[in-house]
């Protein structure tokens, strides 16, 4: 055991669902720009699916880690 098993502190798991919901954020924005109605409406929808199956992932995750604690 090291020094710092003690910490009362929990840290969350690293993971890729940030990175998904900022990728489906990131292609909402990006399809404000082109010029084309069906190709920005096309972008923007794919990026709020893309954005909350991310979010959906992260939020679900972080529920299970949180019902993994030991209770003290």
């Amino acid at each position: 055991m090291s020094e710092h098993d003690d910490n009362p502190y929990h840290l969350p798991l690293p993971s890729a669902q940030p990175l998904i919901a900022s990728f489906g954020a990131a292609l909402m924005l990006v399809g404000l720009v082109p010029d084309s109605r069906l190709w920005r409406m096309t972008t923007i929808s794919m990026g709020a699916i893309i954005l909350t199956i991310g979010v959906w992932l992260w939020v679900s995750d972080a529920v299970e880690e949180y019902r993994d604690l030991p209770d003290e």
